[in-house]
């Protein structure tokens, strides 16, 4: 998560912890399909990782620890997970750096390529426009042959944002059976103010207008999706 609502809605974040205890929005599925996708590339040698958004980081380093990771570096706005991801980054064993700071900002700044680019439901809180700049500053900051590892809410085809927003908080509310009354609500009001997804073919088509190659998808759910594209 990298927005300001984003830390409004998970302050504490034993709520979003429910959430992935939960597997709600299907973190298992898709931290699998993350394994298979870096273990097909990158199983005989070291990777570099940007991580935007990365929360906690406990979901990626789980993932990472099967590898040999070069470096890593985080980024996200929330200072309290950024001192959890320290501790959850330490039995990593690579060097990392973590940034108190936007998503969007760091992916435009100059630095040196990365083999992979990791973002996990963030991307969704951005306008169309900042989208289609986030993947212009994707294509360039993956090094030849890198990949862009999105985890991301999607609309349905033809489903309009407002229609997206009704199917999505009646389905929050039917099936986030750990969270409390009062958290169903708290995440029904951030997706409704700051949840801007869109569908899949959408997002294919920004990604190729900016020089990325989409690879592969999985999506367990019909909003919840990975998606993985290569630079060119």
């Amino acid at each position: 998560m990298n927005a300001p609502s984003a830390i409004e809605l998970f302050h504490v974040w034993d709520t979003y912890a429910r959430v992935i205890t939960g597997d709600h929005m299907f973190h298992r599925e898709l931290g699998a399909g993350v394994h298979a996708v870096l273990a097909e590339r990158f199983a005989a040698r070291p990777f570099s990782v940007l991580d935007l958004g990365c929360g906690d980081a406990a979901t990626l380093t789980g993932i990472l620890r099967a590898f040999e990771v070069a470096r890593y570096r985080g980024v996200d706005l929330s200072e309290g997970a950024l001192a959890v991801a320290k501790r959850n980054l330490e039995t990593l064993g690579c060097p990392f750096t973590l940034q108190h700071g936007n998503m969007c900002e760091e992916i435009a700044a100059p630095a040196e390529p990365v083999d992979v680019l990791h973002a996990s439901y963030a991307l969704h809180h951005l306008s169309r426009e900042r989208k289609e700049a986030f993947f212009r500053d994707a294509a360039r900051k993956l090094a030849p042959g890198g990949l862009f590892v999105l985890i991301d809410l999607v609309r349905e085809e033809g489903q309009a944002l407002d229609a997206y927003h009704r199917a999505y908080t009646a389905w929050v509310r039917a099936t986030m059976s750990s969270l409390a009354p009062e958290e169903h609500d708290a995440v029904c009001a951030h997706v409704v103010q700051n949840d801007f997804p869109e569908p899949w073919t959408a997002l294919e088509l920004l990604a190729n207008d900016a020089g990325l190659h989409a690879r592969t998808t999985l999506a367990p759910h019909p909003w919840h999706r990975l998606m993985v594209f290569e630079a060119r």
